[in-house]
């Protein structure tokens, strides 16, 4: 894609950081789209398991339709921004969160927003509604916020941890789980009134060699998903897949259905950073190297399924979203997206109709035509033809 620039109402930021020196050029239309040059890098790392993600130049046309741009100090969205989450509460209504406790909301479609005080610095990392008003945000230091006015204002709720919470699920205003550092978990039955701390491990013994128990002793674990009060699922580090069918009282590990093929040993089971399910039985996970992991009986087996890129994937994949009727969208790092039309068929590379070489952290629907991409350097992009064209957010 060739680079446009317009050459009115541009600004220009020379911004430098530990010998490498970016230029960014920033302009909008009308209630539309948006430059942005962005050139970064981020690491994920722990353990035996390290990743670099660097990021390249991107480069999007705009519109001659221009209107002036806030004075710099008053914008609401930056470069430095590394959002993790979003969730749509309506057609128009979003809400965002991301590092430094950050959480904007707009409710016309993300042609405005606004802040929403947090009461912390610490990075939140995931946001879910259970319905236009009541919702819940995890984070470091073991937070946990509830809203109940839509997110217009947030109030924390006591976790019992400082321990990084990097997920939460709620199926209903009272159940609800978060997971995160050295297998923990905590669990509420009462909207987060109370929750009550507790290791995930699995309930049934596995055999594992001293290697593989030192190097998996207490694994991260980075999502959750609930379908109902009983069956939910919880991925991590080391590509654990744990399972319940009582409501998180007992839990049981499935990743080992993973071997044979091109994972030969456990301990090449690769982490899975997000999970999606559209029915007990029919969900995905994904993660490291591009691996995309499918179940079709609630958890007890997993198998790889396939991906068609123009070149083969070896940077994570960090969150999937599934529709009902099997169509689904995967982000991750370097720009990284994928699509499938129904059950069955392959993953295939999907494009944003730009450039994108930075993170992508968190995908998610309203509905078949309204959907978000969130993720870093101040990235929110907004879909209203089901994908079809995307529009940065400017604020």
């Amino acid at each position: 894609m060739r680079p446009y620039f317009a050459n009115a109402h541009m600004e220009r930021l020379q911004l430098v950081t530990a010998a490498i020196s970016f230029t960014w050029y920033r302009a909008c239309r009308a209630r539309s789209a948006m430059c942005r040059n962005a050139m970064g890098a981020g690491m994920w790392s722990r353990v035996a398991v390290t990743m670099t993600i660097v990021s390249g130049w991107l480069a999007v046309g705009c519109h001659r339709a221009e209107e002036p741009l806030p004075p710099l100090g008053q914008q609401l969205i930056s470069i430095s921004d590394k959002f993790f989450d979003v969730a749509a509460l309506d057609a128009d209504t979003a809400i965002v969160v991301g590092y430094g406790g950050k959480i904007l909301r707009t409710e016309d479609g993300g042609f405005s927003w606004e802040r929403i005080p947090s009461g912390t610095q610490e990075a939140l990392y995931r946001v879910r509604f259970v319905d236009h008003r009541r919702g819940w945000i995890c984070g470091q230091d073991g937070v946990i916020l509830h809203s109940a006015d839509g997110g217009r204002s947030w109030t924390r709720q006591s976790s019992g941890t400082n321990a990084y919470l990097f997920s939460l699920h709620f199926v209903d205003a009272e159940f609800g789980w978060a997971v995160g550092d050295k297998s923990l978990a905590v669990h509420t039955r009462d909207g987060g009134r109370t929750w009550t701390l507790q290791k995930i491990a699995s309930a049934v013994a596995e055999e594992r060699d001293a290697d593989q128990m030192l190097a998996e002793q207490d694994p991260i674990l980075y999502d959750v998903f609930f379908h109902d009060r009983n069956h939910g699922w919880v991925s991590g580090e080391f590509g654990r897949l744990f399972r319940t069918t009582d409501g998180g009282r007992s839990w049981t590990a499935h990743e080992k259905s993973l071997l044979g093929g091109e994972i030969v040993d456990v301990l090449a089971i690769p982490t899975f950073f997000g999970l999606s399910f559209v029915t007990a039985a029919e969900g995905v996970a994904v993660g490291l190297e591009g691996k995309v992991a499918r179940t079709t009986d609630g958890g007890r087996t997993w198998q790889l399924e396939a991906v068609e890129a123009p070149t083969a994937l070896t940077e994570p994949l960090f969150a999937p979203f599934l529709f009902p009727d099997g169509s689904g969208w995967i982000v991750g790092a370097s720009g990284q997206v994928l699509r499938r039309s129904r059950f069955g068929e392959p993953w295939k590379a999907a494009s944003l109709g730009m450039e994108v070489a930075t993170w992508l952290r968190s995908v998610t629907w309203w509905n078949d035509q309204i959907g978000w991409i969130v993720g870093g350097y101040g990235l929110i992009l907004s879909t209203r033809d089901g994908g079809r064209t995307w529009t940065p957010a400017l604020a």
